[in-house]
């Protein structure tokens, strides 16, 4: 069974503006350790949005990097929203890869709204990365 070598777990109470319907950074994990060849990564994250205005859907991704340009590691399919463009609405997500010889790893959190004619905002946010080898 692998054994956890490195965990790290950031938080933020910043509110992050999604523009519309453009996919934003909301969080990223910073540079976490690792120390074999390869290993395996897992990375949970979750955000709570105030969708915009005329929204039906949020599209939530890992990337790697701290960019909406880097590989997705998990991506959902757009999420319907359970209550009207405006409400609250929590986010979820997780995935997981086969990393070789790298130093370290960093991981994003994006949001992607769908259909919204108006900015969102999210006022929370956690993304945990666990390093897993043997």
């Amino acid at each position: 069974m692998p054994e956890l070598e490195e965990k790290s777990v950031n938080y933020s109470g910043t509110e992050v503006v999604v523009t519309t319907t453009t996919e934003t950074v909301i969080i990223s994990s910073g540079p976490v350790k690792v120390a074999r060849q390869t290993c395996r990564v897992v990375v949970k994250a979750w955000a709570v949005l105030v969708t915009g205005t005329a929204a039906t859907a949020v599209t939530s991704r890992i990337r790697r990097g701290t960019a909406i340009t880097g590989a997705v590691l998990a991506d959902e399919y757009p999420e319907t929203l359970k209550a009207a463009a405006g409400g609250t609405e929590p986010f979820v997500i997780q995935g997981t890869e086969e990393r070789s010889n790298v130093d370290t790893v960093e991981y994003s959190l994006t949001l992607q709204q769908a259909s919204a004619t108006g900015n969102g905002s999210a006022f929370r946010a956690m993304i945990e990365v666990e390093i897993l080898g043997g």
